[in-house]
């Protein structure tokens, strides 16, 4: 059995304003990121009206970005993203590693040698804030001496049988506290949550942003977050590397996960986000496949 997946992944967003608007200015990770374990065979992006102006960078975490600005007058926007992307196998055995201590420095703090693209993970974000309530959370798992590994999986399973998953729980801006209070929420807040837990307690943790896919057998409930832009977590272990779980879903992130990119937070690796020049008010609709594929080499 092959140690990878392709699969072609379709992300179109759609903007109906309720009145013209005389142009946009928007900013999008829509671009699958190039990792040591996945690799772009293929993107395309189609806006509609055409931009007028049209850029791409790599923002400051390595990320792909577009920036497109439309001049025209317009009653809709869509942006359509299209790629295909070769996922390889990369998950870590779970079962034994270094004691979580190993891991741990004190939150907020780096001595000089020490690696900035480690620790600048265990500091807190605007929307990822440290806090005692998230740290006594987490100390069920993390007990004196577990193996990380153990204890990463052990908090990604718990968040995902305690939360209930709830789209109308929450809002982008719903902070840690009320989603620990609530107990509800989507796959951004989980992963929110169980990063702000991790670098509570000292370890390093990121959001990334991406998509995983439905394999659900016939009658049987679909991945919370398939169809959808999703959320996870990447946790740095001394000796492994970054090891990637999904707190909305209760697993290990491995072929079944697309990767758009990854930062502090969800404000860093938003899929699209901008001003229109308008008072019309707006509705959203977006829509996500990811299907595997069977490509030549040549693709």
């Amino acid at each position: 059995m092959a140690d990878f997946v392709t699969y072609r992944v379709i992300h179109q967003t759609r903007y109906d304003y309720s009145d013209g608007v005389s142009g946009a200015h928007q900013l999008a990770h829509l671009r699958p990121r190039e990792t040591d374990w996945q690799r772009v065979r293929m993107h395309h992006l189609t806006i509609e009206p055409p931009p007028s102006e049209l850029s791409e960078a790599t923002d400051y975490f390595g990320n792909g970005v577009m920036r497109f600005a439309v001049d025209t007058p317009h009653t809709a926007l869509t942006v359509r993203a299209e790629s295909v992307v070769e996922v390889h196998s990369h998950a870590p055995a779970m079962a034994a590693g270094p004691a979580w201590e190993s891991a741990v420095a004190s939150p907020g703090q780096w001595g000089a040698d020490d690696e900035f693209d480690i620790v600048q993970f265990r500091l807190a974000s605007p929307m990822v804030p440290l806090l005692p309530e998230a740290a006594a959370y987490a100390r069920a798992s993390f007990t004196a001496g577990r193996a990380l590994p153990a204890a990463l999986l052990e908090l990604t399973q718990r968040i995902r049988n305690e939360f209930v998953y709830d789209s109308k729980a929450t809002t982008v801006t719903t902070n840690v506290n009320e989603v620990l209070a609530t107990r509800r929420g989507v796959c951004q807040d989980f992963a929110h949550l169980m990063i702000s837990c991790l670098r509570s307690l000292g370890l390093a943790a990121r959001y990334v942003s991406g998509y995983i896919v439905n394999r659900a057998p016939p009658g049987k409930p679909k991945l919370a977050g398939a169809d959808a832009s999703h959320a996870w977590v990447e946790v740095h272990c001394p000796g492994t590397g970054w090891i990637a779980l999904d707190p909305t879903n209760g697993k290990v992130a491995d072929t079944e996960f697309v990767t758009l990119g990854w930062g502090r937070e969800f404000s860093d690796v938003t899929p699209l986000r901008g001003v229109v020049l308008g008072t019309a008010s707006q509705a959203l609709t977006v829509a996500v496949s990811v299907d595997p594929v069977q490509l030549r080499d040549s693709v």
